[in-house]
Protein backbone atom coordinates (compact mmCIF):
# COMPACT_ATOMS: atom_id res chain seq x y z
CA UNK A 1 0.00 0.00 0.00
CA UNK A 2 1.43 3.38 -1.01
CA UNK A 3 2.33 5.79 1.74
CA UNK A 4 0.44 9.05 2.02
CA UNK A 5 2.59 12.15 2.55
CA UNK A 6 1.14 15.54 3.44
CA UNK A 7 3.14 18.58 2.39
CA UNK A 8 2.31 21.84 4.16
CA UNK A 9 2.75 24.83 1.84
CA UNK A 10 2.73 25.13 -1.94
CA UNK A 11 5.77 27.36 -2.25
CA UNK A 12 8.65 26.24 -4.43
CA UNK A 13 10.07 23.87 -1.79
CA UNK A 14 6.69 22.24 -1.17
CA UNK A 15 5.91 21.95 -4.87
CA UNK A 16 9.28 20.36 -5.51
CA UNK A 17 8.95 17.84 -2.67
CA UNK A 18 5.44 16.89 -3.80
CA UNK A 19 6.49 16.49 -7.43
CA UNK A 20 9.49 14.27 -6.70
CA UNK A 21 7.62 12.17 -4.14
CA UNK A 22 4.73 11.55 -6.53
CA UNK A 23 7.04 10.32 -9.30
CA UNK A 24 8.58 7.89 -6.82
CA UNK A 25 5.33 6.16 -5.96
CA UNK A 26 3.98 8.15 -3.01
CA UNK A 27 0.46 9.50 -2.64
CA UNK A 28 0.88 13.20 -1.94
CA UNK A 29 -1.49 15.89 -0.70
CA UNK A 30 -0.38 19.53 -0.57
CA UNK A 31 -2.31 21.76 1.82
CA UNK A 32 -1.94 25.48 1.14
CA UNK A 33 -3.50 28.40 3.02
CA UNK A 34 -3.61 30.62 -0.09
CA UNK A 35 -5.76 30.09 -3.18
CA UNK A 36 -2.70 29.77 -5.44
CA UNK A 37 0.68 28.01 -5.43
CA UNK A 38 4.05 29.76 -5.27
CA UNK A 39 4.21 31.26 -1.79
CA UNK A 40 6.51 34.27 -2.07
CA UNK A 41 7.23 33.33 -5.70
CA UNK A 42 4.14 35.16 -6.82
CA UNK A 43 2.49 37.76 -9.04
CA UNK A 44 -0.96 39.31 -9.05
CA UNK A 45 -3.17 41.10 -11.54
CA UNK A 46 -4.35 44.70 -11.38
CA UNK A 47 -6.06 46.61 -14.16
CA UNK A 48 -4.70 44.57 -17.07
CA UNK A 49 -1.18 44.35 -15.58
CA UNK A 50 0.55 41.42 -13.89
CA UNK A 51 2.61 42.66 -10.95
CA UNK A 52 5.65 40.48 -10.37
CA UNK A 53 6.99 40.24 -6.83
CA UNK A 54 9.78 37.70 -6.77
CA UNK A 55 12.15 36.72 -9.56
CA UNK A 56 14.78 39.15 -10.83
CA UNK A 57 17.35 36.54 -11.84
CA UNK A 58 17.14 32.76 -11.59
CA UNK A 59 20.08 30.40 -11.25
CA UNK A 60 19.88 27.57 -13.77
CA UNK A 61 18.10 29.40 -16.56
CA UNK A 62 20.44 28.07 -19.27
CA UNK A 63 20.78 24.50 -20.47
CA UNK A 64 23.91 22.79 -19.23
CA UNK A 65 24.24 24.93 -16.10
CA UNK A 66 23.69 24.03 -12.49
CA UNK A 67 19.99 23.66 -11.53
CA UNK A 68 18.75 23.69 -15.14
CA UNK A 69 17.97 19.97 -15.23
CA UNK A 70 16.07 20.26 -11.94
CA UNK A 71 13.89 23.07 -13.30
CA UNK A 72 13.27 20.97 -16.40
CA UNK A 73 12.28 17.95 -14.29
CA UNK A 74 9.87 20.14 -12.33
CA UNK A 75 8.28 21.54 -15.50
CA UNK A 76 9.18 25.11 -14.58
CA UNK A 77 10.21 26.03 -18.11
CA UNK A 78 7.08 24.69 -19.88
CA UNK A 79 4.03 26.94 -20.15
CA UNK A 80 0.41 25.79 -19.98
CA UNK A 81 0.15 25.74 -23.78
CA UNK A 82 3.26 23.57 -24.06
CA UNK A 83 5.51 26.39 -25.24
CA UNK A 84 8.93 26.87 -23.63
CA UNK A 85 9.38 29.71 -21.16
CA UNK A 86 11.45 32.46 -22.72
CA UNK A 87 14.46 33.69 -20.78
CA UNK A 88 15.46 37.35 -20.74
CA UNK A 89 19.17 38.04 -20.27
CA UNK A 90 20.51 41.56 -19.88
CA UNK A 91 23.60 43.49 -20.92
CA UNK A 92 23.77 44.95 -17.44
CA UNK A 93 23.11 43.46 -14.02
CA UNK A 94 22.02 46.73 -12.44
CA UNK A 95 22.89 50.44 -12.25
CA UNK A 96 23.71 51.99 -8.89
CA UNK A 97 23.15 55.67 -8.17
CA UNK A 98 25.79 57.43 -6.06
CA UNK A 99 25.41 60.24 -3.58
CA UNK A 100 27.47 62.66 -5.73
CA UNK A 101 24.96 62.38 -8.57
CA UNK A 102 26.95 59.89 -10.64
CA UNK A 103 25.93 56.32 -11.32
CA UNK A 104 27.75 53.11 -12.15
CA UNK A 105 26.55 50.31 -14.40
CA UNK A 106 27.43 46.82 -13.19
CA UNK A 107 27.84 45.31 -16.63
CA UNK A 108 27.00 41.67 -17.34
CA UNK A 109 30.29 41.59 -19.22
CA UNK A 110 32.92 41.11 -16.52
CA UNK A 111 35.63 42.74 -18.64
CA UNK A 112 33.49 45.84 -19.13
CA UNK A 113 32.67 45.81 -15.43
CA UNK A 114 36.38 45.78 -14.62
CA UNK A 115 37.03 48.73 -16.94
CA UNK A 116 34.18 50.73 -15.38
CA UNK A 117 35.55 50.15 -11.89
CA UNK A 118 39.07 51.10 -12.99
CA UNK A 119 37.78 54.31 -14.58
CA UNK A 120 36.05 55.18 -11.31
CA UNK A 121 38.91 54.22 -9.00
CA UNK A 122 42.28 53.76 -10.75
CA UNK A 123 44.00 53.96 -7.37
CA UNK A 124 42.29 50.65 -6.46
CA UNK A 125 43.53 48.79 -9.54
CA UNK A 126 45.06 45.93 -7.54
CA UNK A 127 41.92 45.21 -5.52
CA UNK A 128 39.69 45.65 -8.58
CA UNK A 129 41.79 43.05 -10.35
CA UNK A 130 41.34 40.63 -7.46
CA UNK A 131 37.58 41.28 -7.42
CA UNK A 132 37.36 40.68 -11.16
CA UNK A 133 39.29 37.41 -10.94
CA UNK A 134 37.14 36.19 -8.07
CA UNK A 135 33.97 36.83 -10.11
CA UNK A 136 35.38 34.74 -12.95
CA UNK A 137 36.25 31.94 -10.54
CA UNK A 138 32.80 32.14 -8.95
CA UNK A 139 31.24 31.52 -12.36
CA UNK A 140 33.84 28.91 -13.28
CA UNK A 141 31.67 25.87 -12.58
CA UNK A 142 29.99 26.52 -15.91
CA UNK A 143 33.16 26.93 -17.97
CA UNK A 144 33.82 23.24 -18.67
CA UNK A 145 36.94 23.17 -16.49
CA UNK A 146 36.83 19.89 -14.48
CA UNK A 147 38.45 21.62 -11.49
CA UNK A 148 36.12 24.61 -11.65
CA UNK A 149 33.60 23.39 -9.08
CA UNK A 150 36.30 23.06 -6.44
CA UNK A 151 37.68 26.49 -7.32
CA UNK A 152 34.17 27.95 -7.16
CA UNK A 153 33.58 26.41 -3.73
CA UNK A 154 36.68 28.01 -2.21
CA UNK A 155 35.86 31.32 -3.90
CA UNK A 156 32.40 31.23 -2.37
CA UNK A 157 33.97 30.72 1.05
CA UNK A 158 36.04 33.85 0.45
CA UNK A 159 32.91 35.77 -0.50
CA UNK A 160 31.25 35.03 2.85
CA UNK A 161 33.08 38.10 4.16
CA UNK A 162 30.74 40.88 5.41
CA UNK A 163 30.39 43.53 2.71
CA UNK A 164 31.36 46.28 5.18
CA UNK A 165 34.65 44.52 5.85
CA UNK A 166 35.22 43.86 2.15
CA UNK A 167 34.57 47.49 1.20
CA UNK A 168 37.45 48.58 3.44
CA UNK A 169 39.87 46.96 1.00
CA UNK A 170 39.21 49.85 -1.39
CA UNK A 171 40.43 53.40 -0.84
CA UNK A 172 38.10 55.20 -3.27
CA UNK A 173 35.01 56.40 -1.34
CA UNK A 174 32.70 55.99 -4.35
CA UNK A 175 33.79 52.41 -4.82
CA UNK A 176 33.16 51.73 -1.15
CA UNK A 177 29.74 53.35 -1.52
CA UNK A 178 28.83 50.98 -4.35
CA UNK A 179 29.30 47.95 -2.13
CA UNK A 180 27.74 49.48 0.96
CA UNK A 181 24.68 50.84 -0.85
CA UNK A 182 23.95 47.45 -2.39
CA UNK A 183 23.78 45.32 0.77
CA UNK A 184 23.38 45.77 4.54
CA UNK A 185 26.86 46.00 6.11
CA UNK A 186 26.76 42.62 7.88
CA UNK A 187 25.57 40.66 4.83
CA UNK A 188 28.05 38.51 2.99
CA UNK A 189 29.50 39.72 -0.30
CA UNK A 190 28.15 36.57 -1.98
CA UNK A 191 24.63 38.07 -1.91
CA UNK A 192 25.83 40.47 -4.63
CA UNK A 193 28.48 38.49 -6.46
CA UNK A 194 26.73 35.16 -6.99
CA UNK A 195 24.14 36.56 -9.40
CA UNK A 196 26.56 39.03 -10.95
CA UNK A 197 29.10 36.30 -11.73
CA UNK A 198 26.56 34.24 -13.70
CA UNK A 199 25.59 36.98 -16.12
CA UNK A 200 28.35 36.37 -18.74
CA UNK A 201 27.19 32.74 -19.03
CA UNK A 202 23.52 33.76 -19.31
CA UNK A 203 22.83 31.23 -16.57
CA UNK A 204 20.82 33.51 -14.28
CA UNK A 205 18.18 35.15 -16.48
CA UNK A 206 14.57 36.13 -15.95
CA UNK A 207 11.76 33.70 -16.96
CA UNK A 208 9.25 35.50 -19.18
CA UNK A 209 5.77 35.36 -17.69
CA UNK A 210 6.92 36.15 -14.20
CA UNK A 211 6.99 34.44 -10.85
CA UNK A 212 3.45 33.09 -10.56
CA UNK A 213 3.58 31.64 -14.07
CA UNK A 214 6.83 29.91 -13.07
CA UNK A 215 5.19 28.44 -9.94
CA UNK A 216 2.03 27.46 -11.82
CA UNK A 217 4.12 25.52 -14.32
CA UNK A 218 5.63 23.48 -11.47
CA UNK A 219 2.24 22.93 -9.82
CA UNK A 220 0.70 21.79 -13.11
CA UNK A 221 3.46 19.21 -13.58
CA UNK A 222 2.94 17.97 -10.03
CA UNK A 223 -0.80 17.63 -10.65
CA UNK A 224 -0.13 15.58 -13.78
CA UNK A 225 1.89 13.19 -11.59
CA UNK A 226 -1.08 12.69 -9.27
CA UNK A 227 -0.43 15.26 -6.53
CA UNK A 228 -3.63 16.46 -4.83
CA UNK A 229 -3.77 20.17 -3.98
CA UNK A 230 -6.04 21.53 -1.26
CA UNK A 231 -5.99 25.32 -1.47
CA UNK A 232 -7.58 27.71 1.06
CA UNK A 233 -6.60 25.13 3.69
CA UNK A 234 -4.58 26.61 6.53
CA UNK A 235 -2.93 24.11 8.87
CA UNK A 236 -3.58 24.70 12.56
CA UNK A 237 -1.40 21.93 13.95
CA UNK A 238 0.62 18.87 13.10
CA UNK A 239 -0.92 15.80 14.70
CA UNK A 240 1.48 13.64 16.70
CA UNK A 241 0.98 10.18 18.19
CA UNK A 242 3.67 8.23 20.07
CA UNK A 243 6.34 10.61 18.81
CA UNK A 244 5.30 10.24 15.17
CA UNK A 245 3.63 12.77 12.88
CA UNK A 246 0.35 11.21 11.77
CA UNK A 247 -1.35 14.06 9.91
CA UNK A 248 -2.50 17.65 10.16
CA UNK A 249 -5.52 19.46 11.50
CA UNK A 250 -6.82 22.34 9.37
CA UNK A 251 -8.16 25.60 10.75
CA UNK A 252 -11.73 24.46 10.02
CA UNK A 253 -11.21 21.34 12.14
CA UNK A 254 -10.75 18.88 9.29
CA UNK A 255 -8.17 16.13 9.80
CA UNK A 256 -5.87 14.96 7.01
CA UNK A 257 -4.18 11.70 7.98
CA UNK A 258 -0.66 10.96 6.78
CA UNK A 259 2.17 8.47 7.06
CA UNK A 260 4.65 11.35 6.85
CA UNK A 261 4.37 15.14 7.15
CA UNK A 262 6.66 17.66 5.50
CA UNK A 263 6.36 21.34 6.39
CA UNK A 264 7.48 23.71 3.67
CA UNK A 265 5.58 26.50 5.43
CA UNK A 266 6.91 29.39 7.47
CA UNK A 267 9.43 27.98 9.89
CA UNK A 268 8.38 30.00 12.93
CA UNK A 269 4.72 29.08 12.46
CA UNK A 270 5.67 25.42 12.03
CA UNK A 271 7.81 25.19 15.15
CA UNK A 272 6.00 27.53 17.52
CA UNK A 273 2.36 27.13 16.43
CA UNK A 274 1.80 23.91 14.48
CA UNK A 275 4.10 22.01 16.87
CA UNK A 276 3.47 24.27 19.92
CA UNK A 277 7.20 24.72 20.54
CA UNK A 278 7.59 21.12 21.77
CA UNK A 279 10.39 20.05 19.44
CA UNK A 280 12.68 23.06 19.38
CA UNK A 281 16.32 22.14 18.93
CA UNK A 282 19.18 24.34 20.18
CA UNK A 283 19.98 25.18 16.54
CA UNK A 284 16.49 26.51 15.81
CA UNK A 285 16.22 28.28 19.16
CA UNK A 286 19.45 30.11 18.38
CA UNK A 287 18.34 30.90 14.83
CA UNK A 288 15.03 32.47 15.84
CA UNK A 289 16.55 34.36 18.76
CA UNK A 290 19.78 35.58 17.16
CA UNK A 291 19.89 35.34 13.36
CA UNK A 292 19.19 38.49 11.33
CA UNK A 293 16.45 38.29 8.72
CA UNK A 294 15.92 39.37 5.18
CA UNK A 295 13.76 42.50 5.37
CA UNK A 296 10.16 42.84 4.43
CA UNK A 297 9.21 45.17 1.62
CA UNK A 298 7.14 48.09 0.54
CA UNK A 299 6.45 47.78 -3.18
CA UNK A 300 4.78 50.34 -5.42
CA UNK A 301 3.67 49.02 -8.81
CA UNK A 302 2.71 51.35 -11.65
CA UNK A 303 1.11 50.62 -14.98
CA UNK A 304 2.39 53.22 -17.44
CA UNK A 305 0.80 53.80 -20.84
CA UNK A 306 4.12 54.08 -22.57
CA UNK A 307 6.77 51.77 -24.00
CA UNK A 308 9.84 52.18 -21.77
CA UNK A 309 12.24 49.87 -23.59
CA UNK A 310 14.91 52.58 -23.74
CA UNK A 311 15.33 52.47 -19.96
CA UNK A 312 17.53 50.06 -18.03
CA UNK A 313 15.64 47.14 -16.53
CA UNK A 314 17.15 47.39 -13.03
CA UNK A 315 18.60 50.29 -11.07
CA UNK A 316 18.80 51.87 -7.64
CA UNK A 317 18.69 55.65 -8.14
CA UNK A 318 19.92 57.94 -5.36
CA UNK A 319 17.90 60.92 -4.07
CA UNK A 320 19.19 63.76 -1.93
CA UNK A 321 15.76 64.16 -0.36
CA UNK A 322 15.01 60.87 1.40
CA UNK A 323 11.68 59.10 1.35
CA UNK A 324 10.42 58.75 4.92
CA UNK A 325 8.04 55.90 5.66
CA UNK A 326 5.45 55.75 8.41
CA UNK A 327 7.58 53.11 10.15
CA UNK A 328 10.20 55.77 10.86
CA UNK A 329 12.76 54.61 8.30
CA UNK A 330 14.38 57.00 5.82
CA UNK A 331 15.53 55.97 2.34
CA UNK A 332 17.74 57.80 -0.16
CA UNK A 333 17.37 55.10 -2.81
CA UNK A 334 15.07 52.33 -3.93
CA UNK A 335 15.09 49.34 -6.24
CA UNK A 336 13.57 50.26 -9.61
CA UNK A 337 12.49 47.60 -12.12
CA UNK A 338 11.22 48.48 -15.59
CA UNK A 339 9.55 45.40 -17.10
CA UNK A 340 9.53 46.51 -20.73
CA UNK A 341 11.37 43.24 -21.55
CA UNK A 342 8.34 41.11 -20.56
CA UNK A 343 5.31 41.93 -22.72
CA UNK A 344 3.16 39.38 -20.86
CA UNK A 345 2.99 41.65 -17.82
CA UNK A 346 1.29 44.66 -19.42
CA UNK A 347 -1.11 45.63 -22.22
CA UNK A 348 0.43 46.33 -25.62
CA UNK A 349 2.34 49.59 -25.70
CA UNK A 350 2.40 49.83 -21.90
CA UNK A 351 5.01 48.98 -19.26
CA UNK A 352 4.91 47.63 -15.73
CA UNK A 353 7.23 49.50 -13.36
CA UNK A 354 7.87 48.47 -9.76
CA UNK A 355 9.71 50.18 -6.94
CA UNK A 356 10.90 48.21 -3.92
CA UNK A 357 11.93 49.67 -0.57
CA UNK A 358 13.18 47.29 2.10
CA UNK A 359 12.27 47.69 5.76
CA UNK A 360 12.68 45.63 8.91
CA UNK A 361 9.98 47.65 10.72
CA UNK A 362 7.15 45.26 9.98
CA UNK A 363 5.39 45.83 13.32
CA UNK A 364 4.62 49.45 12.51
CA UNK A 365 2.80 48.39 9.34
CA UNK A 366 0.88 45.64 11.14
CA UNK A 367 -0.18 48.05 13.85
CA UNK A 368 -1.25 50.75 11.40
CA UNK A 369 -3.25 48.28 9.29
CA UNK A 370 -5.06 46.85 12.31
CA UNK A 371 -5.57 50.07 14.34
CA UNK A 372 -6.46 52.58 11.64
CA UNK A 373 -7.29 51.14 8.24
CA UNK A 374 -8.14 54.54 6.79
CA UNK A 375 -4.75 55.96 7.80
CA UNK A 376 -3.05 52.82 6.45
CA UNK A 377 -4.65 53.34 3.04
CA UNK A 378 -3.79 57.03 3.13
CA UNK A 379 -0.14 56.17 3.83
CA UNK A 380 -0.04 53.83 0.84
CA UNK A 381 -1.48 56.59 -1.35
CA UNK A 382 1.06 59.10 0.00
CA UNK A 383 4.00 56.77 -0.67
CA UNK A 384 2.79 56.11 -4.22
CA UNK A 385 2.72 59.86 -4.81
CA UNK A 386 6.24 60.25 -3.43
CA UNK A 387 7.50 57.50 -5.73
CA UNK A 388 5.85 58.96 -8.81
CA UNK A 389 7.37 62.38 -8.04
CA UNK A 390 10.84 60.84 -7.97
CA UNK A 391 10.32 58.73 -11.06
CA UNK A 392 9.42 61.61 -13.37
CA UNK A 393 12.99 63.00 -13.61
CA UNK A 394 14.11 59.48 -14.52
CA UNK A 395 11.32 58.28 -16.85
CA UNK A 396 9.94 61.57 -18.12
CA UNK A 397 6.57 63.24 -17.42
CA UNK A 398 3.99 60.72 -16.20
CA UNK A 399 0.89 62.88 -15.92
CA UNK A 400 -1.99 61.15 -17.68
CA UNK A 401 0.11 58.06 -18.40
CA UNK A 402 -0.43 56.11 -15.17
CA UNK A 403 -3.45 53.82 -15.40
CA UNK A 404 -2.66 51.43 -12.53
CA UNK A 405 -1.26 51.98 -9.05
CA UNK A 406 -0.87 49.21 -6.49
CA UNK A 407 0.97 49.27 -3.15
CA UNK A 408 2.08 46.21 -1.19
CA UNK A 409 3.40 46.60 2.37
CA UNK A 410 4.89 44.29 5.00
CA UNK A 411 1.32 43.80 6.19
CA UNK A 412 0.44 42.50 2.72
CA UNK A 413 3.36 40.04 2.80
CA UNK A 414 2.33 38.67 6.18
CA UNK A 415 -1.34 38.51 5.22
CA UNK A 416 -0.82 36.53 2.03
CA UNK A 417 2.23 34.40 2.86
CA UNK A 418 2.33 34.14 6.65
CA UNK A 419 6.09 34.69 6.55
CA UNK A 420 7.48 35.53 9.96
CA UNK A 421 7.91 39.30 10.38
CA UNK A 422 7.12 39.69 6.68
CA UNK A 423 10.65 38.59 5.73
CA UNK A 424 10.77 37.80 2.04
CA UNK A 425 13.58 35.23 2.19
CA UNK A 426 14.09 33.96 5.73
CA UNK A 427 17.42 34.25 7.53
CA UNK A 428 19.74 36.84 6.03
CA UNK A 429 22.97 35.82 4.24
CA UNK A 430 25.62 36.71 6.81
CA UNK A 431 28.84 34.85 7.42
CA UNK A 432 27.41 33.32 10.59
CA UNK A 433 24.11 32.18 9.07
CA UNK A 434 25.58 30.89 5.82
CA UNK A 435 28.03 28.80 7.85
CA UNK A 436 25.23 27.35 9.97
CA UNK A 437 23.38 24.08 9.46
CA UNK A 438 19.72 23.82 10.44
CA UNK A 439 18.29 20.28 10.71
CA UNK A 440 15.55 19.00 8.43
CA UNK A 441 14.26 16.64 11.10
CA UNK A 442 13.49 17.24 14.77
CA UNK A 443 14.62 15.20 17.76
CA UNK A 444 11.73 13.36 19.37
CA UNK A 445 9.50 13.57 16.30
CA UNK A 446 9.71 10.95 13.56
CA UNK A 447 7.98 10.87 10.17
CA UNK A 448 8.31 14.63 9.97
CA UNK A 449 10.63 17.04 8.17
CA UNK A 450 11.01 20.77 7.55
CA UNK A 451 12.27 22.20 4.26
CA UNK A 452 12.49 25.54 2.50
CA UNK A 453 14.07 28.93 3.03
CA UNK A 454 13.73 28.83 6.83
CA UNK A 455 15.93 25.74 6.98
CA UNK A 456 18.60 27.09 4.60
CA UNK A 457 19.89 30.56 5.55
CA UNK A 458 20.31 32.70 2.46
CA UNK A 459 17.19 31.32 0.84
CA UNK A 460 16.57 31.46 -2.90
CA UNK A 461 14.39 29.54 -5.33
CA UNK A 462 17.04 27.01 -6.48
CA UNK A 463 17.84 26.20 -2.85
CA UNK A 464 14.15 25.71 -2.08
CA UNK A 465 13.61 23.43 -5.07
CA UNK A 466 16.74 21.42 -4.26
CA UNK A 467 15.51 21.07 -0.68
CA UNK A 468 12.30 19.48 -1.98
CA UNK A 469 14.23 17.12 -4.21
CA UNK A 470 16.63 16.18 -1.41
CA UNK A 471 13.87 15.40 1.10
CA UNK A 472 12.22 13.12 -1.46
CA UNK A 473 15.56 11.33 -1.92
CA UNK A 474 15.91 10.97 1.85
CA UNK A 475 12.44 9.45 2.26
CA UNK A 476 13.03 7.08 -0.66
CA UNK A 477 16.29 5.95 0.96
CA UNK A 478 14.55 5.36 4.30
CA UNK A 479 11.93 3.25 2.54
CA UNK A 480 14.48 1.30 0.51
CA UNK A 481 13.37 2.84 -2.77
CA UNK A 482 15.60 3.82 -5.64
CA UNK A 483 15.04 7.54 -6.21
CA UNK A 484 14.28 8.83 -9.68
CA UNK A 485 13.95 12.42 -10.81
CA UNK A 486 12.23 11.39 -14.03
CA UNK A 487 8.55 11.30 -14.71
Amino acid sequence: MEKHIVVIGAGIAGLSAASYLARNGYRVTVVEKHSLPGGLCTSWKRGGYTIDYCIHWLMGSREGTQFYSMWQELGAFTNADGSPVGIANFDQFTTIGLSNGDSLCLSSDLEQLKESLLALAPEDAKQIGKFHRSLKRLAGAFSGNPFASLVQFFTMLGHLIPVEEYAKRFTNPRLREIFLSTLPPDWSLIALTLGLSQQPYKSAGYPIGGSLNFAMNIARKASSLGVTFRYNSAVEKVLVSDGKAVGVQLSDGQIVDADYVISAADGHTTLYSMLSGRYLSPAYTKAYEQYPLFPSSLMVALGIKKNLQQFVHSSSPYFEEPIVLCDGTSHNSFGLNVYAFDPTLSPEGCTLVTVMINTWEWEAWEKLASDNRQEYEAEKKRIAGEIIKRLEPLLGPLEGLIDMVDVSTPHSVIRYTGNWKGSFEGFAPTKATLSARLPKTLDGLSRFAMIGQWTVPGGGLPTAAKDGRDIAKMICKQDGKRFSGKG
